[in-house]
């Protein structure tokens, strides 16, 4: 608990020494952030309606001003996610897409100024939706709960890995490598913010697009680097359920032989768990403090709220899980950990597509369903891997239960023969 604490804190001093590094234009609310938006949309309207070779070029490149300058930075893609709907943001997003083909395909000007009014209309709307949640007198705690939402949802996930890594070493009586777990979680933070510092440089340097887009293709590659990671160790601790089972009966204690390489895969996931959301977290923070909130302290109270809040999570896993007996202890992490793969490789596709490097085909009869924190869109490009990693995860479980069963039968067999 005292190393949690002290990893919690040096969350909170990096997070709040990183924010206010770099400044921009502040706004009273999310209509002034509308507007400004749309300002910048009609710029790119105008230049497409001007013509010349490069006219769709640049005004693609409008577009994604405004997104990834406004949209994405300041964190209005994920409030309305958290606060309307994860429906609502997946349909935004998706019209800013359509916008940005349209300019790119060359379409007749009145099919692009139609995409672009649209994605306008859906800008303000929003806007005025989230401001009306807020209301005049509780601004602040609009602000606070939108830390807090956002701060469990992307924190959620890193204390669940590390917690499933702690408690599985704790389990097999593996402590000494504890430690490790902890400083590939610090290293992460210490990534996130070296990721936030060059993010903005590169804004300042190059713009919030090009910014934008590579940090949308880091977090692709951190999501698909996570999978193949999370995929091993999950498979590695599904291998070890039976044998240990069958060594906590004979030896009354587990005495897991952890190799090199797979201790490595635990302190590298726990480092990818912190550092794959941490850079768009602080950059999310920065944008809070400086664009939206005009007495920061409420920003600051949700996030350690939400420390708390994940604090407890941490504390109730690694305490209660280790109660659990040794088989359905094994396998529950194991299925967490081949759940998280589908999630993020869900997440990794998505994080391409924003970045449009990926197309999109949406799945009309899904309506728009989305589930945010599985990684579940309603398009066929991140549907598809998760499909075929789903199957891959079955025949493996399954391959792996039938190998853990001849292995536990030749225990039971030296065993006996032994006796």
């Amino acid at each position: 608990m005292k190393k949690l604490t002290i990893f919690l804190v040096i969350s909170l001093v990096f997070l709040m020494s990183i924010t206010s590094v770099f400044a921009t234009k502040k706004y009273k609310d999310w209509e002034d952030v509308s507007k400004d938006m749309e300002v910048i949309l009609r710029d790119a309207i105008k230049i497409y309606e001007a013509g010349g070779p490069d006219a769709g070029k640049k005004g693609y490149d409008k577009i994604n001003e405004a997104y990834f300058k406004f949209y994405e930075k300041l964190g209005f893609e994920k409030i309305v996610m958290s606060q309307i709907s994860g429906k609502r943001g997946s349909t935004v997003e998706n019209q800013f897409y359509l916008a940005r083909k349209s300019m790119r395909q060359n379409e007749d000007v009145d099919v692009v100024k139609d995409e672009v009014e649209v994605l306008i209309r859906y800008l303000h709307e929003d806007a005025k939706t989230l401001d009306g949640m807020r209301g005049k007198n509780t601004s602040g705690w609009g602000v606070f709960f939108s830390v807090l939402g956002l701060t469990l949802r992307e924190g959620l996930e890193a204390i669940l890995i590390v917690a499933a890594l702690v408690a599985y070493l704790k389990k097999t009586n593996n402590l000494k490598y504890v430690k490790g777990v902890y400083v590939g979680a610090i290293l992460g933070i210490v990534a996130s913010i070296i990721l936030a510092i060059i993010f903005n440089i590169i804004a300042k340097k190059f713009g919030a697009d090009s910014s934008g887009m590579g940090q949308e293709i880091f977090e692709g590659f951190g999501m698909f680097l996570a999978v193949i990671v999370l995929f091993y160790v999950s498979n590695w601790m599904l291998s070890k359920s039976e044998v240990e089972v069958w060594n906590h009966y004979i030896q009354s204690k587990v005495e897991s032989s952890i190799t090199k390489g797979s201790a490595m895969a635990l302190v590298f996931s726990s480092f990818l768990a912190v550092a794959r959301e941490g850079a768009e977290l602080i950059i999310f923070f920065q944008g809070m403090r400086e664009n939206i909130s005009n007495n920061p302290s409420y920003m600051w109270g949700g996030l350690a709220c939400a420390i708390v809040v994940l604090a407890i999570v941490y504390v109730l896993i690694t305490k209660m899980s280790v109660r659990l007996p040794l088989k359905p202890f094994f396998t529950f992490t194991s299925i967490l950990m081949f759940v998280l793969c589908i999630s993020f490789i869900g997440k990794g596709v998505y994080e391409f597509q924003e970045a449009d490097l990926i197309g999109r085909t949406i799945i009309p009869w899904m309506n728009g369903f989305t589930i945010d924190i599985l990684g579940i869109y309603d398009r066929v490009e991140t549907l598809l891997p998760q499909v075929i990693l789903l199957i891959i995860t079955i025949i493996t479980v399954i391959v792996q239960i039938r190998r853990n069963r001849i292995k536990r039968a030749e225990l039971e067999r030296d065993y006996a023969n032994k006796n």
